[in-house]
């Protein structure tokens, strides 16, 4: 039951579509067609066309077979050419059927009014390549059949259909595309504001065409801007059909401002198809303009509440700066997480809250911000809290430009990374310290070596092993644990008799290395036997045990000449020279 309902509704719509363009069409033949010519302005086509952008596609061939037929009854009924009816029919619908497959080829649906790129395609398609296409077929018949200049013919052609075209579509649309272009009609004051722009309209252009001696033809623009201020695309369109009918109708009787012109019949009509090229490239361009804007602005307002809903309830700052750098918006968030209220930054740089240490490479980042509008950057610093403390955060920012690619603002989110930064800090501090004695582990300090060389490779500095004595036989004879608390208080005498930036490492087992940054090998070698002294007069605690033990070291100078593996070797020699000699003492490397 449903199906044969809907089915039946279909019909009804395939029946309306039809007779209209089959009326449009007699309309256009007895009205404004030329004498040896075509119609002047050919409307009809825009019917079919609008029909086959908003029915479904089932409908699509039955709109395509009844509006032929209605395009050749128009033909028969009020016609000059009826033999050419069949011809004229044939024209008129591959017109259409070309305009739509070059529409739906660029992905244009019933909403063509609402962009301007897809204006600019229907304009193109609709109104000059498919009438000047579907004009061969007429401009030769009429050639052959009454001698006609085809080149006339086919002009002629193109124009009026084209102009037809543009001008109807937009009304067909209106009265097939359910609420596309009617959002303007809604609400109690729509009907009386619509029929009030009308009636001006009319008097306005109705005044203008009833005399012949004004130039007036600029009069009816103004009712026409108030339409299509009023109503976008339909106030656009309804005014210039209006325009176009009432100034048709005055034109062919023999009067209006296009009498002032020297020429014929014919010269004046087409000149009245430019003037309607004009109005229409004036209105319906500038509505679509309106209709984007609006809805920019739409998404505009939705996007700032969305924005403001998200910046005043998140737990992150959200600042908004300017392109040199002021704060123009601060999130209330702002005074959780630094302390200061957010209107005590307005208008000043967030760099005043950055830590001396970081400010410079702060104020780099914010300049590759602006330099790289398209990336979203990310960077760390330490910023200064309201109460004085000094914490971490991590920002991430991003460019906003206007539609020239100027770059009007910065966003940023700003979230605090203290506690991350010091789970990274401990996370690096156990990777590279030795788990029993607290300093640096083999590879740490391998790379503080390393990076001391690279850093400062003219800088003096010296490299110390240690190898405790005996070691083995303090593991036998204590057991385990006093082995470990022999490296435990080895380790304590190190940082106990060592300057602060001197750096300490364990390479594993008992030995142990040091890396003495400025001072030369005789220094070194008397730090060394302070801690050969401090060790060797110590006595260690193991449970019940009591115990000493002793410490050899080898000395070697860091030379730029001399890799760090090769200066491990040098100092490794000078550590198993002391070992050799007796034990607890430093040797310090051959020259």
């Amino acid at each position: 039951m449903r199906r044969s309902s809907l089915f039946r509704t279909d019909l009804l719509v395939v029946a309306a579509v039809a007779m209209v363009y089959f009326l449009c069409a007699a309309a256009a033949i007895a009205f404004t067609i030329l004498s040896g010519n075509v119609a002047l302005l050919w409307i009809a086509n825009a019917v079919l066309i609008a029909a086959l952008l908003t029915r479904p596609a089932t409908e699509r061939p039955l709109h395509v077979a009844s509006c032929f037929a209605a395009s050749v009854a128009a033909s028969v009924a009020v016609s000059p050419y009826i033999p050419l009816a069949p011809l004229f029919g044939v024209a008129n619908i591959a017109e259409t059927l070309i305009a739509w497959a070059l529409l739906r080829r660029f992905n244009i649906d019933a909403r063509l009014f609402l962009s301007l790129r897809a204006l600019g395609v229907f304009v193109a398609t609709a109104g000059v390549i498919a009438p000047l296409a579907s004009g061969v077929i007429p401009a030769a018949a009429l050639a052959l059949y009454q001698g006609a200049d085809p080149w006339v013919v086919w002009i002629s052609w193109g124009i009026g259909h084209g102009l037809g075209a543009l001008i109807c579509t937009p009304i067909a649309l209106l009265a097939l595309a359910g609420t596309t272009y009617r959002d303007r009609f809604s609400g109690p004051a729509a009907l009386p504001r619509f029929f009030g722009i009308a009636l001006l309209m009319i008097a306005v252009t109705s005044l203008s065409f009833a005399q012949a001696r004004l130039p007036l033809l600029f009069v009816p623009v103004l009712p026409l801007i108030a339409a299509t201020m009023a109503f976008r695309v339909a106030g656009a369109t309804l005014g210039v059909f209006a325009i176009a009918l009432i100034g048709a109708a005055f034109t062919v009787a023999g009067t209006g401002p296009l009498q002032m012109i020297d020429g014929t019949e014919a010269f004046r009509l087409q000149f009245f198809q430019f003037y309607l090229s004009v109005l229409f490239l004036i209105a319906v361009p500038f509505a679509t303009m309106i209709a984007q804007n609006q809805r920019l602005a739409a998404s505009v307002a939705v996007s700032e509440a969305r924005y403001r809903l998200i910046s005043d309830h998140v737990s992150d700052v959200v600042l908004t700066l300017d392109p040199h750098g002021a704060v123009q918006f601060a999130s209330p968030s702002m005074r959780e997480v630094t302390g200061h209220a957010p209107e005590t930054i307005i208008g000043k740089s967030p760099a005043e809250l950055v830590h001396e240490v970081d400010r410079d490479r702060v104020r780099e980042a914010y300049r590759r911000v602006m330099a790289e509008p398209e990336t979203v950057h990310r960077f760390e610093f330490r910023g200064h809290t309201a109460t004085g403390g000094i914490r971490w955060f991590e920002t991430t920012a991003r460019a906003v430009r206007d539609a020239d690619r100027a770059v009007l603002s910065v966003v940023t989110v700003v979230r605090e990374v203290s506690h991350r930064k010091a789970r990274e800090a401990d996370l690096l501090r156990q990777a590279n310290t030795d788990p029993m004695t607290g300093v640096l582990n083999r590879r740490a300090f391998q790379d503080r070596i390393d990076r001391f060389r690279t850093d400062t490779p003219e800088r003096p500095g010296t490299l110390a092993l240690f190898d405790l004595d005996h070691f083995k036989q303090v593991n036998d004879g204590h057991g385990h644990d006093a082995g470990d608390a022999a490296l435990l208080h080895f380790a304590d005498v190190l940082r106990a008799n060592l300057r602060v930036e001197d750096v300490i490492g364990r390479l594993g087992g008992e030995e142990f290395a040091v890396l003495f940054p400025g001072l030369s090998t005789a220094a070194a070698m008397a730090a060394c036997e302070r801690v050969r002294n401090s060790l060797q007069d110590a006595r260690i605690h193991a449970g019940d045990t009591t115990f000493t033990i002793t410490v050899s070291a080898g000395v070697a100078p860091i030379r730029p000449d001399l890799s760090s593996d090769e200066v491990f070797r040098v100092a490794d020699a000078a550590l198993y020279r002391a070992k050799s000699a007796g034990r607890n003492r430093s040797e310090l490397a051959a020259a």
